[in-house]
């Protein structure tokens, strides 16, 4: 089990918690709900961080013909030091600046008991800054670094293809962990709405200001970019051409396409640089020019159904999902994130909404009402929607901590916790109504 442990970063004053297959976090805003989510982020991304900087080193160290050894590519830092520097510049992007911060602070994550990261701060006596970060990685894995450096090569058709192979499976096997993560922040409807002139907006950025995005947000728009070309014969042909299609059933994907119809009231298309909502007429309506719910949860949908596809794990990490959006659409979004996390998908959603949690808590409990009666169970919620209490956790975060907030007796989310705010609206109106009592009893 994975475990992360946080000490006074941003609002969070302290927080330890085992990683399950689904989470989800809830409280006040504010209250560190997104601190947690790319704290976990920022650790379950460092496995492909690793590849990328072994690949960067197989090629800076390709020497150029013709030249003078002095004249080489080769790059003296090695994998180990080149981790390091790259955590730092991440927890920057990530977390943003230190000044501010508490010099007591660390967070750390631990994947397996013997393979850890740690990242606290430091006095920095070079440096008007009054800390740096430290970066401190498990004997584990700083041996592996050491004994992988240099260990990819690069042949004329690119890295050696075998070797990578070998890399990722040894690297896999130290961190025991094989997902992928895929960051869908919040705020989307605004990427959305300058949907066609997202990609000359980015690509007029120069570096400095491309750093200037935090890494969640960064790796969400780069991904959108990247996949858009993928959608234009919308999301049926996207089924046709996808290589794992054949690893989901059939009646699964019909149920996904259902939902998502249901939610956007149409189905989505790339199509001559255009983001559409293809209507069952067969007319459509611009991205841009589409509602709110529509483009807050147009990109949700699109990504957790191309991975849905893929024949590799992924985890999900989802900041409110519910946002603009009718409770209706509310419960069928999270029914879909449901469908995504039974097909071997981890999940973390963070949210606000009681829909969101309450629709959580029926599928949680079709879960154990269908093991007596699975068929008449599934007439009211389809079993591929059901939830096994045994996977998941439900944290509420405040006042810097957190609290598993699961009623383990009836293995359901705690309903005080559901709408946390009833209790708030409520008192105000037993105040009110005490004080019109009042008034009509002294008359």
């Amino acid at each position: 089990m994975q475990k992360l442990v946080i000490y006074k970063l941003g609002p969070v004053e302290q927080c330890e918690l085992e990683c399950s297959h689904f989470m989800t976090f809830t409280g006040f805003q504010a209250s560190g709900k997104s601190t947690i989510a790319k704290a976990i982020y920022y650790f379950r991304t460092i496995k492909e961080d690793i590849e990328e900087l072994a690949k960067v080193q197989a090629y800076k160290s390709v020497s150029i013909d013709g030249m003078e050894e002095e004249y080489y590519v080769g790059d003296k830092e090695n994998l180990g030091q080149a981790l390091e520097n790259h955590l730092r510049v991440k927890f920057l992007r990530t977390f943003g600046s230190l000044l501010g911060m508490s010099d007591k602070m660390y967070m750390e994550y631990y994947f397996t008991e013997s393979c850890f990261v740690k990242v606290s701060l430091k006095p920095n006596i070079n440096c008007s800054a009054p800390n740096s970060v430290c970066i401190t990685v498990s004997e584990e894995l700083n041996n592996f670094l050491r004994e992988r450096n240099h260990f990819l090569s690069v042949i004329p058709l690119g890295i050696d293809e075998d070797k990578m192979r070998r890399f990722k499976a040894e690297l896999c096997g130290i961190f025991d962990d094989k997902i992928s993560v895929v960051y869908i922040p919040a705020g989307r409807s605004m990427i959305t709405l300058l949907s066609q002139q997202l990609s000359y907006i980015y690509a007029t950025m120069d570096d400095m200001q491309k750093r200037t995005l935090d890494s969640c947000t960064k790796d969400y728009l780069e991904r959108i970019l990247r996949l858009k070309p993928q959608f234009s014969e919308g999301l049926k042909g996207l089924m046709e051409y996808s290589p794992g299609n054949s690893k989901i059933p059939q009646k699964l994907m019909e149920q996904a396409l259902c939902l998502i119809k249901k939610i956007l009231r149409g189905m989505y298309r790339y199509r001559n640089g255009e983001e559409q909502i293809v209507l069952d007429n067969g007319e459509y309506v611009k991205m841009n020019f589409s509602s709110s719910g529509q483009q807050e949860c147009v990109w949700i949908l699109n990504l957790l159904f191309y991975y849905l596809l893929q024949s590799k794990p992924y985890m999900f990490i989802i900041e409110e999902p519910e946002s603009h959006l009718f409770p209706e659409s509310q419960k069928y979004i999270t029914e879909f994130i449901a469908l995504v996390s039974n097909c071997g998908h981890s999940v973390l959603v963070t949210t606000h909404s009681p829909y969101v949690l309450g629709t959580l808590n029926n599928l949680l409990y079709a879960h154990d009402v269908g093991k007596q009666n699975v068929s008449e169970a599934g007439k009211i919620i389809p079993e591929s929607f059901w939830l096994d209490y045994r996977r998941f956790d439900s944290w509420f975060v405040k006042e810097g901590s957190i609290e598993n907030c699961m009623d383990m007796e009836i293995h359901m989310i705690q309903n005080e916790r559901i709408d946390e705010i009833s209790k708030v609206i409520n008192y105000d109106f037993d105040e009110l109504l005490k004080l019109q009592n009042k008034d009509e009893g002294s008359r």
